[in-house]
C-alpha cells in the first residue's frame, strides 16, 4: 500500500511538472511579440545593417561635430525630454537621439521621401520590408503597433519598421544601447 502511495505521488508531482513546463512554454511563444527589443535582439539571426545611415549620417557621428552644424544649424532646443538622450529635430521627418557622450545613438524617421540604404520608405508594405531585409526579423508590438526589426550584432545596430495598416508609418535607426 505504502508503495502504491509513492508511485501515486510521483505520477502527481510528474504531471504537476510537465504541466507547468507546457504552459510555460506556450506563454513563450503567445507573448514574445510583447517582450522588449532587448530580449528580440538576442534570439534573432544578424542581418548587415552597417550601410544604413540618413543622409550621409551613421549611428555613433558626433552630434556636435562642425559638419553636422554647418548642414543643420546648431541645435539648442530639444524635442522631447527623455532621461539620458537629448532629442532633437534635425529637420522636418528626422528626430535623432543623442547620448551624453554627444553620439547620435538614434535616428527616427516620419518623412516619407527618406529611404533607407535599402529602399524602404514610409508608405512601403511590410512585404516589401521582408522582401529587400529578409526573413531574419522579429515581431513585437509596443503601444498598439506592431513591429518588425532587424539586428545587426556585429555593429550593435538595429532597424524597426513600425507599421499601421501593414504599411511602415515610422522607422527606427538604433544602437544597442537604446532602451
Amino acid at each position: 500500500m505504502e508503495n502504491t502511495k509513492k508511485v501515486f505521488y510521483m505520477r502527481r508531482n510528474i504531471i504537476i511538472f510537465i504541466t507547468f513546463g507546457v504552459v510555460l512554454l506556450l506563454s513563450v511563444f503567445l507573448f514574445n511579440h510583447t517582450f522588449s527589443r532587448s530580449y528580440h535582439h538576442i534570439f534573432t539571426k544578424t542581418t548587415d545593417l552597417s550601410k544604413e545611415n540618413i543622409e550621409g549620417l551613421f549611428l555613433n557621428d558626433d552630434f556636435y561635430s562642425e559638419a553636422i552644424t554647418k548642414r543643420y544649424g546648431k541645435k539648442t532646443e530639444q524635442s522631447r525630454n527623455v532621461t539620458n538622450y537629448d532629442y532633437f529635430e534635425l529637420k522636418k521627418g528626422i528626430e535623432i537621439a543623442v547620448s551624453e557622450t554627444g553620439n547620435i545613438t538614434r535616428f527616427i524617421i516620419t518623412n516619407s521621401s527618406l529611404e533607407t540604404i535599402k529602399g524602404i520608405k514610409i508608405g512601403d508594405k511590410k512585404e516589401d520590408v521582408i522582401k529587400v531585409y529578409g526573413k531574419n526579423y522579429y515581431f513585437r508590438s509596443e503601444q498598439g503597433v506592431d513591429i518588425i526589426g532587424y539586428v545587426d550584432k556585429k555593429s550593435d545596430t538595429s532597424i524597426e519598421f513600425w507599421l499601421f495598416d501593414g504599411k511602415v508609418d515610422i522607422y527606427k535607426l538604433d544602437n544597442k544601447s537604446m532602451k
